[in-house]
């Protein structure tokens, strides 16, 4: 009995280390699902059962179920991003491919495989035995076949660079065209970005009606349009211009920065204010990143939003709001920092950043003007000011902000009208200005009071009005 007790304990002991083995094993694995579609001699798309999906170079292959879909995995032995080529085929079908970058630990989703039907072109039967009648006419049009990408990235991202584009070349009665009445198709550029991308091949001859090319990417993103024609008996047919675009690469942090929408607002003074931070992503090539792209923030004051995704020119709006914490002591620094980060790999390993910086304002003080009074007489004698607006804090006041100086006699002239600007600065023209009096000749007013009135708009730092006493002499 205490020989099977022990026996019992070993076999319990192994199992133990087996599953732990299992376990480290896996993550180093990669899980690749997808599903596989046919086209058939109709044009339907239908799920294909019983393809055979394996991993170019490696050891895995699964075969399709009812509706198409599979799962496999693939043992990564390296810990970067790895490009993995899933292959599909099926006996009287052309094999289909797609390219995909996993890493150790992932699940992906493949792209859909799509096998074309094959055709006998010497019987007019396919191989799986079907009756397929395919004689045909002339060629008379050129049409895009199945789906394709619809957008790929420039050269050197480490992203897909290139897009498979499929043609079927068709009689007058919609029938592809047989081995009888083959054609040469060209495909070329039409318009492009500049950036070297190409076609290969550029020209192919019809099978069973079908041709196909690859667009390859070059350094620069925009979109492309590829065209496919042919000459028939003199006449030349095509197809309307397939557009791909070609998106930037991944983000460059000499091409990375941050802008607030407005660098001034009174976040002293009020909270719930908001403000709009973008954030401007490039490539290396100079190009905006890829749609999509994701771009974190954070903030040392306040509040703002955690991410944003890039649109096409590669920008990144978040809302940035005027809350609890604020700097503790405005007197020294009243900015509120606002960081954004995002990955230059795909890994998400190496992170690039960049700061752009917010001006948090105060109330309007109260407006310093020299000199505080005077005196004038019958003879023109001119009396300069200057004066002084500004928060609390010596800093300016926010965008749209109105000084107007008026005299109840006499004239002003200088900066007695003013609209402030978006500005962090202070000094001659921000927060300092200047103005003369003018009495004219024939003054007879015994006193004249001038007004400096300050407003500020909505949320902004607030009102302000000072006057200068002048006696008569």
């Amino acid at each position: 009995m205490r020989t099977v007790s022990f026996l019992f304990l070993l076999i319990i002991i192994a199992w133990f280390f087996t599953c732990s083995d299992s376990t480290g094993n896996n993550k180093n694995l990669a899980t690749l699902t997808g599903a596989v579609y046919g086209i058939e001699l109709n044009n339907q798309l239908v799920p294909i059962e019983g393809a055979l999906v394996n991993v170019e170079n490696y050891f895995s292959q699964a075969t399709s179920n009812t509706s198409g879909g599979y799962q496999l995995q693939v043992e990564l032995s390296s810990d970067n991003a790895t490009n993995l080529k899933v292959v599909a085929t099926k006996a009287g079908y052309i094999q289909a491919s797609a390219t995909v970058a996993v890493k150790k630990g992932e699940t992906v989703q493949v792209p859909d495989l799509t096998l074309q039907k094959m055709v006998n072109d010497t019987t007019g039967t396919d191989t799986t035995g079907q009756d397929t009648s395919r004689v045909s006419g002339d060629a008379a049009h050129i049409e895009v076949f199945g789906a394709h990408e619809q957008h790929i990235y420039v050269l050197g991202s480490g992203l897909p660079e290139t897009a498979l584009l499929r043609f079927v070349v068709r009689d007058a009665n919609g029938v592809p065209v047989d081995k009888n009445h083959r054609v040469l198709v060209e495909f070329s550029v039409l318009n492009g970005p500049g950036g070297g991308e190409f076609v290969d091949p550029d020209t192919m001859t019809t099978q069973g009606g079908l041709v196909y090319t690859v667009l390859n990417s070059g350094v620069v993103s925009g979109p492309v349009q590829i065209q496919a024609k042919a000459s028939v008996n003199g006449n030349v047919i095509s197809t309307i211009p397939v557009r791909v675009a070609i998106y930037g690469g991944l983000p460059d942090a000499v091409h990375f920065n941050l802008a607030a929408d407005r660098l001034n607002i009174a976040g002293l003074k009020f909270s719930g204010i908001i403000d709009y931070i973008t954030a401007f992503v490039g490539d290396k090539y100079s190009n905006p990143v890829a749609p999509g792209t994701v771009v974190y923030f954070s903030s040392d004051y306040c509040i703002v939003d955690g991410s944003a995704q890039t649109d096409e020119m590669g920008r990144a709006t978040v809302r940035f709001m005027t809350t609890a914490p604020l700097p503790p002591s405005p007197q020294d620094s009243a900015f509120a920092h606002i960081t954004g980060w995002t990955y230059s790999d795909l890994l998400q390993e190496n992170s690039i950043k960049t700061r752009a910086r917010v001006l948090l304002t105060d109330q309007t003080a109260p407006i310093m003007v020299s000199p505080t009074s005077f005196s004038y007489t019958n003879q023109n004698v001119p009396v300069n000011f200057t004066y002084t607006v500004q928060d609390v804090w010596g800093r300016p006041l926010v965008a749209d902000s109105k000084i107007k100086v008026s005299a109840t006699d006499g004239d002003v002239y200088g900066d007695t009208d003013i609209t402030t600007q978006d500005t962090q600065a202070s000094g001659p023209g921000l927060t300092q200005f200047s103005f003369t009096w003018s009495p004219g000749d024939s003054l007879q007013a015994p006193q004249v009071y001038i007004n400096i009135k300050v407003t500020t708009p909505a949320n902004g730092n607030g009102y302000q009005s000072v006057d200068i006493l002048g006696n008569k002499q």
